[in-house]
């Protein structure tokens, strides 16, 4: 049986599709008028208190590192920028949105998220030393790579703890053990949600392509191997847990593509304890 066939079967037996919240679609809309300005989307915002909670806590972070005290959300936008904000509102709407409602055995959400944000924090370290005009867009894509296992989780529990079950006993990738068990992956997975969330082509392109090589991941290319080689890093140092307990095999490739040097890796890795710190604001939410 095809994968594509696999995938149609399994998506009929899943459950409902968590949908976004209105509000980023919304501000998606607006930021791409260059008439809004920055009260404009503070008032659509506010509209969802979450991403307006969460807006004012990251611009009040060291994420960004910014000085003096951020009061409205408006000010928020306008300190941030729209291009920090739509980010915050996509991630803070994805995190909203992918919540389990029963626990999964042998699973831990927590755990998850935090080797994400690692993935990311590292990504962002990554290509501030590669590609620093792509900075915030690394960190993002890191974040969200693994979503297509959360809608696994969310949607069809009992196919996902099997396959976590699976990749623990068999000490194998999470990913061989969709492969094996159900016929179709995350990656999959992931282009299914893209169809029906729309999400901006960079992300979409890394969270359907981090397990393939580059050679064949298309566009965004950049992107893809910021994230591959920061997924293994975060795995490397044990930073939360990626419902398995293996590290991914780099291709030969992709050290020279992403010009990495021993000295460059050294320095990303010495920055990344703080940096990883400073992403869990993303993830918090007390």
């Amino acid at each position: 049986m095809a994968d594509k066939q696999r995938l149609e079967i399994l998506i009929k037996g899943m459950g409902e599709l968590p949908t976004l919240p209105s509000v980023f679609f919304t501000v998606s809309k607006m930021l791409s008028d260059p008439r809004t300005s920055a009260v404009d989307v503070g008032k659509a915002v506010s509209d969802d208190q979450v991403i307006a909670s969460k807006i004012l806590k990251i611009s009040n972070s060291a994420f960004y590192g910014l000085t003096g005290r951020v009061s409205t959300v408006s000010h928020a936008i306008a300190v941030l920028g729209f291009s920090s904000t739509k980010n915050i509102v996509l991630t803070t709407s994805v995190l909203s949105t992918l919540n389990l409602k029963t626990p999964i055995k042998g699973f831990n959400l927590a755990a998850f998220w935090k080797h994400s944000a690692a993935v990311g924090a590292i990504a962002k370290l990554t290509a501030k030393e590669i590609f620093p005009q792509k900075q915030e867009e690394a960190f993002v894509a890191g974040l969200l790579h693994d979503i297509g296992k959360l809608i696994l989780a969310i949607c069809a529990p009992e196919e996902f703890a099997k396959c976590v079950n699976y990749a623990i006993s068999k000490d194998c990738l999470f990913l061989d053990a969709e492969n094996e068990l159900l016929g179709v992956n995350h990656t999959d997975i992931a282009a299914w949600i893209n169809d029906k969330w729309k999400l901006p082509a960079e992300f979409a392109t890394v969270l359907t392509n981090h397990h393939k090589n580059i050679e064949k991941s298309g566009n965004h290319t950049e992107l893809v191997a910021i994230v591959k080689l920061a997924d293994v890093l975060a795995r490397g140092l044990q930073l939360g847990h990626a419902c398995d307990n293996s590290i991914p095999i780099l291709e030969d490739n992709i050290w020279n593509f992403l010009k990495m040097t021993p000295q460059k890796l050294d320095k990303i890795l010495t920055a990344s304890h703080e940096a990883i710190q400073d992403s869990m604001v993303f993830i918090n939410t007390d």
